[in-house]
């Protein structure tokens, strides 16, 4: 079942409540897939636009997060590519920090632990990548991650054994048990 055709002020509200819902969700992501600020923001608002443009598209039988999600997967898909043709894929951009502790020695340790697993999590397959963001960052259901990626549930645990598996050999290369935190 889709959406009827409605009004553009109706779908523009629409796509502002999801907005309000999603953003920080769809940022980790976007942000934990690249590792970069810029093109986090700008895939952010990619995808809210690409649901915007599509809205009839919109099938209720899914849930709108994981339709944002899949829209927000192609769009990562894409500029995977486009960094891998012009070989300059970023492993991780300085700025601001995901976590934010309480005291001074909390933060730089967190920010040390974040900082070690997003360069882990970048180093990973896409579809490695793409799983263990979904299953351990952003906590979606395996059953939410069949919505969004369209794979089956024995693909999805097969793909995030193997990446937590590749993390692990990683994270022991570099002198173990930081991302153990995380992960």
């Amino acid at each position: 079942m889709r959406w009827a055709t409605i009004s553009d002020n109706l779908k523009e509200q629409k796509v502002m409540e999801w907005y309000e819902l999603y953003y920080k969700d769809l940022y980790r992501f976007i942000y934990y897939m690249l590792g970069d600020r810029q093109s986090c923001e700008d895939l952010v608002h990619d995808t809210f636009l690409r649901a915007y443009t599509s809205f009839e598209k919109f099938e209720k039988r899914a849930s709108v997060k994981t339709w944002l999600f899949s829209i927000a997967k192609h769009l990562v898909f894409d500029e995977i590519r486009r960094r891998k043709r012009r070989r300059s894929i970023t492993l991780f951009s300085e700025g601001k920090d995901i976590a934010s502790p309480l005291n001074i020695e909390k933060y730089i340790e967190n920010r040390d632990t974040v900082e070690r697993s997003l360069k882990a999590i970048q180093q990973l397959k896409p579809d490695h990548r793409l799983v263990i963001t979904l299953k351990k960052i952003e906590d979606c259901s395996t059953k939410e991650i069949v919505e969004i990626l369209g794979w089956s549930e024995s693909k999805i645990r097969k793909t995030l054994s193997r990446g937590l598996a590749e993390l692990r050999k990683k994270d022991i290369a570099e002198g173990g048990g930081h991302n153990e935190q995380i992960f």
